[in-house]
């Protein structure tokens, strides 16, 4: 007798109902996941954001905190007055920053090197070494300068030189001269001192990266000046005055989701790139690195505030952090702890000096000039042994010794340019090298 094997499944309605309920089952799970997805990817920008701005921190805590010394250079670096310093010529640097000897003509130097002298010859011109009574030599140590590449990434990193500051000395005219509308006669002093640069030379060919690279993998950096905050991007311009979505250049927004949105780096005081001694502060904001073909950052672009203003922005994820700290050693004695005397000077004079009669008025015969060294001093003073000259130590007494005495820190400061925080004037538009430039000196002097 034959048995019929019947096969047993699911009917039609069976597996349409089946599929149903595992569809709301998957959309239940997606509606938990993606929210979680979002969170995780905040979690690790915020996590990476936290770790740079303690690299940075930690780093500026442990130098910059302690400077005697602080340069800053937003969007390039630049001369006292602002000017670029890759817009000299190469005869321009050299002259202004190159000129290491009395009577010397200039050697050449990079922007970079030409910077760093700048800083140097700023504040610490005609300062000497702390142990010498005589106050001659002048004073050594070391220089650093720490870059903020935002066009790379925000990539931090490190430059350090060993120097030796320059002088000034008194050029006193070999013949007759017009000088700033006035007339000065042959042998009269010429009233601009004329500058020997400090000399650096780099400690090292490779720069050190303050923060490590592993945080680069997957994110960027962008470290701006003074304390900042987000502005979001006003999309249905309700705002006039604040940044609009319209005006947003550098992001493709063609597959933007509800969920994107973008902000804008402002600075709190919009004035200036404002940094005190109480209050030093960087803002840093985290942000994926993913490139476009062309190079540039999907997730950074700009945003154009009322026409006028520009500001960088950015496409979430991102995150901000700022990093504040205090100049403690900016306002102190200069050197107090090292330097048993002023140890400014000396006063260094070149050429022969015009006499004339105390009661005649008339001019003494060109031989009856004394003549001056910046470095020997007063000629005439030579050891017939060795023919070397053999001054004494500095004498305080203006009548014994008046034309080659130690300065005062009170004319030091006369002839150093800047205060001891400088901030340049910044450089903006097509000019800008989207850096930062810090340069200062910590108090280790060698």
């Amino acid at each position: 007798m034959n048995k019929n094997n019947k096969l047993k499944g699911f009917t039609l309605v069976e597996l349409i109902v089946v599929m149903a309920i595992f569809g709301i089952l998957m959309a239940a799970v997606m509606q938990v996941i993606t929210p979680l997805n979002k969170i995780s990817k905040r979690a690790s920008i915020q996590e990476a954001n936290a770790a740079a701005v303690d690299n940075v921190k930690s780093y500026l805590e442990s130098s910059i905190r302690y400077s005697e010394c602080v340069e800053v250079c937003v969007g390039g670096l630049t001369d006292n007055t602002g000017k670029l310093l890759s817009k000299y010529t190469t005869d321009e640097l050299s002259k202004k920053y190159g000129v290491s000897t009395v009577g010397g003509s200039g050697s050449a130097i990079s922007p970079e090197d030409a910077a760093v002298v700048n800083f140097i010859d700023n504040h610490y011109a005609n300062r000497t070494q702390p142990d010498l009574k005589q106050a001659i030599n002048p004073l050594t140590g070391k220089v650093r300068m720490l870059k903020i590449d935002n066009g790379n990434g925000g990539k931090v990193s490190e430059y350090e030189y060993d120097f030796t500051a320059g002088y000034t000395y008194t050029n006193y005219l070999e013949a007759d001269a017009k000088i700033d509308g006035k007339d000065y006669k042959k042998g009269e002093a010429n009233p601009h001192p004329i500058r020997v640069n400090s000399t650096v030379k780099s400690v090292s060919v490779a720069p050190k990266s303050v923060i490590n690279d592993v945080y680069y993998e997957n994110y960027s950096f962008y470290i701006a000046p003074g304390y900042a905050q987000m502005q979001t991007i006003d999309k249905n311009e309700k705002n006039a005055d604040k940044p609009s979505e319209n005006k947003l250049k550098g992001f493709d927004t063609s597959d933007d989701t509800s969920d994107d949105y973008y902000a804008a780096l402002e600075p709190v005081d919009k004035t200036a790139v404002n940094f005190s001694p109480d209050l030093f502060s960087l803002s840093i904001v985290t942000y994926k690195n993913d490139k476009n073909d062309a190079g540039e950052y999907t997730y950074r672009g700009t945003c154009d505030e009322n026409d006028t203003e520009k500001y960088t922005a950015f496409q979430s994820p991102f995150a901000l952090s700022n990093a504040n700290m205090s100049l403690v050693n900016i306002n102190s004695e200069f050197g107090t702890s090292k330097w048993e005397t002023a140890c400014y000077g000396p006063v260094r004079c070149n050429g022969k000096k015009a006499v004339y009669d105390k009661d005649t008025g008339a001019a003494l015969a060109e031989s009856e000039w004394p003549e001056y060294d910046p470095i020997k001093g007063q000629k005439g003073e030579v050891d017939p042994s060795t023919g070397a000259y053999t001054w004494g130590p500095i004498d305080e007494n203006k009548d014994k010794n008046p034309d080659y005495r130690a300065i005062t820190a009170e004319e030091a400061r006369k002839i150093n340019a800047n205060d001891r925080l400088f901030v340049h004037p910044e450089v903006t538009g097509a000019d800008s090298d989207d850096c930062i430039y810090f340069i200062y000196t910590v108090p280790d002097f060698k």
